[in-house]
């Protein structure tokens, strides 16, 4: 086994010869069996070992066990206890998935602190096929496929190449010390039921089942390979920066191979889940304005686009403007600069002007709410709410909810900046002090 595990190491390139690896050490005969394929390639290595109280005494044997290789092997050893079960409580996990983030949690902080370079586990080929089957049962998608990665960060496993039995067998041989995990024969955890129920019964069916299931584990990661760079073409096809936000392209979404999977996937890394992005999907042919939350952003459902947009704070800006010659408002949208002159001004470029003497300061400049109106230029004094404004406009409802508006001392919108002016502001032949609004 020496050679395949040096050959292993060689091919995937996992670590280079010298080194420094800390390796996670249980006391199980699988990581009992690491160590002492380290050792007999001479690799730089220290132990790392995590109690998490959970067997009582059996607990702390296998921490003493682990403590006593060290001093035996002579390298160092890392040890830390945990009060598992009120990490579980208290953060309203399961005890299996509290177990592994202070495991990984731990060991990279260890990591990091003594400068190894990896982090060495002892998963073996038949965890990463009850990964997959369990991924299978829960429907984690062609992501659950690849089962235990071989290389995740700085995180490897050097033994996916070889099977539980095979490793029971080396150890024998070699006469390699371990303890037995008593909770490894129990099923009340999904694991172990599929490793002594299920499994089982697969090699009923068929007897080579593990190696022809690790066959079909390596078809499925070249399979995700392709579907990841299929995937980056439709992001860059259908994902666009816009304005402040994301949109995605709803007609060539919809025209696109597997639309609802290729949403999923675009939708999934901003906080939505399964049943809302199949909602969502759903609401594509639908009417403008539909919104979807999740706890980080929100989906605005316009005509050929889906908006999606970082949650604002629920606090609104309010900006005093005094009668100053030049000034310039940081929003978080944008730069807002405001002047008054004497003339007009000859290039307008998107800017709004207004008679300055027909003002009445300070004014506000704030977020648009609902029912607020003016009376917008060019209409011959017609009232206008906003909303119905906006809607003319077709303006898209993620940037309505940004539109800032300036309000004079008589509580009269002067202008939508950005857009328009007010008719009672307007500027005439008689102006002489000009306000100009730009974006």
């Amino acid at each position: 086994m020496i050679n395949q595990f040096k050959n292993f190491i060689q091919s995937n390139q996992l670590f280079s010869d010298g080194i420094p690896v800390l390796i996670a050490v249980s006391g199980g005969v699988d990581s009992m069996t690491l160590v002492h394929l380290f050792s007999e390639i001479n690799q730089s290595f220290a132990l790392a070992h995590c109690n998490f109280q959970l067997r009582n005494e059996e607990s702390n044997d296998d921490e003493q066990f682990v403590k006593e290789l060290g001093l035996t092997l002579k390298v160092e050893c890392f040890t830390e206890r945990f009060d598992t079960k009120k990490v579980a409580r208290s953060e309203k996990i399961s005890i299996q998935m509290a177990a592994r983030k202070l495991r990984y949690d731990w060991l990279e902080s260890i990591r990091l602190k003594n400068k190894f370079h990896f982090i060495a586990t002892a998963h073996h080929r038949d965890d990463g096929i009850e990964t997959v089957l369990m991924n299978l049962i829960k429907g984690t998608g062609i992501k659950g496929l690849h089962g235990i990665l071989l290389k995740q960060g700085k995180i490897i496993r050097p033994l996916l190449f070889i099977g539980k039995n095979e490793i029971r067998k080396y150890a024998a041989e070699n006469k390699i010390a371990f303890r037995e995990d008593s909770s490894n024969k129990k099923t009340d955890y999904q694991r172990n039921l599929i490793r002594h129920k299920v499994i089982p019964l697969l090699e009923e069916i068929n007897p080579s089942f593990k190696s022809s299931f690790d066959s079909s584990i390596k078809h499925f990661n070249q399979a995700e390979a392709l579907y990841n760079f299929s995937l980056e073409n439709f992001k860059k096809k259908l994902l666009k920066q816009d304005k402040n936000c994301l949109s995605i392209d709803i007609p060539a979404l919809i025209n696109s191979p597997a639309p609802e999977t290729v949403l999923f996937e675009l939708l999934q890394h901003y906080g939505f889940e399964e049943k809302t992005i199949i909602q969502i999907f759903d609401a594509l042919t639908s009417e403008s304005g539909k919104e979807f939350l999740s706890s980080t952003h929100r989906i605005i459902k316009d005509r050929k686009k889906l908006f999606i947009v970082e949650k604002a704070s629920t606090v609104s800006s309010v900006w005093i403007i005094e009668k100053k010659k030049t000034q310039t408002i940081s929003t978080e949208e944008s730069e807002i600069e405001i002047r008054i002159k004497e003339a007009p001004s000859r290039k307008r470029n998107g800017m709004l002007e207004l008679d300055a003497e027909k003002i009445s300061f300070p004014l506000i400049l704030r977020n648009w709410k609902s029912g607020d109106y003016f009376y917008p230029t060019g209409m011959k004094m017609k009232k206008k709410k906003l909303s119905n404004f906006f809607v003319d406009l077709k303006i898209p409802l993620h940037e309505k909810d940004t539109q800032l508006v300036l309000q004079d001392t008589t509580d009269k919108i002067i202008c939508v900046v950005g857009w328009r002016t007010d008719e009672r502001f307007a500027v005439t032949n008689s102006t002489k002090t000009y306000f100009t609004v730009k974006i």
